[in-house]
Parts: C-alpha cells; sequence; structure tokens
C-alpha cells in the first residue's frame, strides 16, 4: 500500500468516525463539521501530508446536485417563478454591499480596485479565479486567497446563523415534493440512465467552460427527469452522509492549508470582508422578510456568500426550501457571469 493511499484511507476512517460521533451527539451539520475536523487534524496533529482523490470529491459534489435537482418539480418552479422578483433584488442588494465592502477592503488589505473587487463580490470560486486571471489589473493571488479563505466563515457561520433561525414547523421541499428515496422509486435501468445523462451534460459544460458544471450538470438533468417523467425522489439519507463526507474532507484539506497563510494586513481585511458581508446579508434580508413571505432562514441562506453546495448542506439540514434557495444562487452566477464581468472588464 502506498503512503498515500494510506494517508487517505486514514483521512476517511477519522472523518466518518467523527462524523457519527457528532451525529450520535446531535450536533449540527455532523457530516460536514466531521470531515473538515477530521482533515484538520490529520495534517495539523498527525502531520500526513494528504492529497485527497479530486474526482473522489466531484462526485461528492454531483451526488449533491442530484439532490438540488430533484427538488425542483413542477410546484416548486412555479413558485420559483412568482418570486422572481425577490431574487433579483436579493442578488442586485447583495452585489451592492459586496461593493461598498470591497471598497474598505481596498484600503485595509492596500490592493488595488479590481482586486478587491474581484475578492469580496460572492460568486463561484472557478468563477472568479477565471474573471481575476483575465483581468490584468487583479492580484489573481489575493483573489485566490481570500475567496477560498471564506470557506471558513461560512461553514462556521453560517450554520450557527441559520440554526437560531430555522423554520420551527420544518418546512423542507425535500419532505413536500419527494418523499421516496432513490432506491425505491427508481428501477436500476433508470438510475442508469440518468447517471449518463449527468456525464454527457457535465461532459458538454466541460466544453464551453460553463460554471460549476459539478451542481449545474445535475440540477438540469434532475429538472428535465422531473418535468418529463413527473416521478420525483430524494437520495437515500446514507448517500447524502456519503457525498457530504468525500467532498468536505478536500474542503478540511483546504482550510487546513489556508490557516498558515492568514496573516497580516490581508487576514485582517479578509476576516473583515467575510464577516460583514455574512453579517450585513442577514440584516439585508431580515428587513425584506417583513414584506415576505419567506422564512428569514430560507432569505439568508439564498443571500448568504459562500459555495452553494455548502450552503445547501445547511439548508437539508435546517429543513429550508432547497430548491428556493439554490435558484438564488444559480441566478447569482449567471448575473455575475453575464453583468458584473463584463463591466469589471
Amino acid at each position: 500500500m502506498s503512503k498515500q493511499l494510506r494517508n487517505n484511507l486514514i483521512v476517511l476512517t477519522v472523518a466518518i468516525l467523527l462524523s457519527l460521533l457528532l451525529h450520535a451527539l446531535h450536533v449540527l451539520l455532523p457530516f460536514m463539521f466531521g470531515p473538515i475536523i477530521a482533515s484538520v487534524i490529520c495534517i495539523k496533529v498527525f502531520h500526513l501530508e494528504i492529497r485527497w482523490p479530486f474526482w473522489l470529491s466531484q462526485i461528492g459534489l454531483i451526488l449533491l446536485g442530484v439532490q438540488i435537482g430533484s427538488t425542483f418539480t413542477d410546484t416548486v418552479i412555479d413558485d420559483i417563478k412568482n418570486d422572481w422578483f425577490t431574487i433579483v433584488m436579493i442578488t442586485v442588494m447583495l452585489l451592492m454591499l459586496a461593493l461598498l465592502i470591497a471598497y474598505f477592503f481596498q484600503k485595509i488589505a492596500k490592493v488595488n480596485i479590481e482586486t478587491a473587487i474581484l475578492s469580496v463580490i460572492p460568486g463561484a470560486l472557478s468563477q472568479m479565479l477565471i474573471m481575476a486571471e483575465e483581468n490584468k489589473n487583479a492580484n489573481i493571488m489575493v483573489v485566490s486567497l481570500t475567496q477560498t479563505s471564506r470557506i471558513i466563515f461560512v461553514v462556521i457561520l453560517v450554520p450557527f446563523i441559520s440554526y437560531f433561525f430555522k423554520d420551527a414547523s420544518g418546512h423542507s421541499s425535500l419532505g413536500t415534493t419527494a418523499t421516496e428515496k432513490l432506491t425505491e422509486a427508481l428501477t436500476l435501468p433508470s438510475i442508469v440512465c440518468l447517471i449518463l445523462a449527468i456525464i454527457i451534460v457535465y461532459y458538454l459544460m466541460g466544453k464551453i467552460n460553463f460554471p460549476t458544471r459539478q451542481l449545474l450538470a445535475p440540477i438540469v438533468v434532475l429538472i428535465s427527469w422531473n418535468l418529463i417523467t413527473g416521478v420525483t425522489f430524494t437520495l437515500d439519507n446514507y448517500i447524502i452522509a456519503a457525498a457530504q463526507v468525500i467532498y468536505m474532507i478536500r474542503i478540511g484539506i483546504q482550510i487546513a492549508n489556508l490557516v498558515d497563510q492568514m496573516k497580516g494586513r490581508i487576514a485582517a481585511a479578509i476576516a473583515f470582508q467575510n464577516i460583514f458581508l455574512i453579517l450585513l446579508a442577514f440584516v439585508m434580508v431580515w428587513l425584506i422578510s417583513m414584506f415576505s413571505n419567506h422564512s428569514i432562514n430560507e432569505l439568508f441562506l439564498g443571500a448568504a456568500p459562500g459555495g452553494m453546495s455548502q450552503i445547501v448542506l445547511v439548508a437539508i439540514e435546517t429543513g429550508a426550501d432547497v430548491a428556493m434557495i439554490s435558484s438564488y444562487h444559480i441566478f447569482r452566477i449567471f448575473f455575475i457571469l453575464f453583468l458584473v464581468a463584463p463591466m469589471l472588464n
């Protein structure tokens, strides 16, 4: 057995054991925090060199994409169409907050305005790095560190805030639109058909450099499946747990490696912009909730800066409307891609 394989098996074993322990203790998001803590322990305490297979974390993301896509039924899509104004308003207001915070980030970090904007705007990580590469004035190292380090603040602050404002009724798109489990609702040929469709769409999206195709490819396929067949389902709990573990190990490794880089003026600027963006986003949706029929938790998770995959995990745990929250983040990705990027250039 190679050293690398042994280290990967060690971190996987520790991640599973920690996740099960946290689950038994009824800790929030056990299969999200378990792998993160396990990765940090293995790297910082055991001093193991871990290179988690990229393809494995991508499978985890794709499975989360399937879970998201499975919630987009006819009824949910109609609800989203009726909420288009709120989705647009929250996206625009969040980006305005980001631009305001970018001004202070520029002053604290002593960087140019292009670097500050690309560092603060809450888009998909790969999307922001591509935009930084294309902009000759942007410092890609600062953008990369700032956007990547947002993970630390998102996995700590967002679940904490969301937990205290979760819907007491336990409302969830998962429970209302897709009660049957995957293994109960679909036959083996149907599952194989879905897998092949996801592979094809994923490949085509890769050819045109589509952002976050790991999530969007299965979402597109599952929306099409739901609309065409009318057969809805949710992933079995053990599949969702496994997807979280194999994906969040990679996030934990990133966090462990980022801690050493968070120093000096840049560290202060990163902490400032992430904390204020998350807190101001909460204040913003708290005000909007006074005029909306959505709960504060759903609006906050829809507006919260961070990766859609991490936000959706919090949504699942707190019983929020996964499809509605995902629609906010998907719209934001395209809004940044087609409007913000050209304006910045």
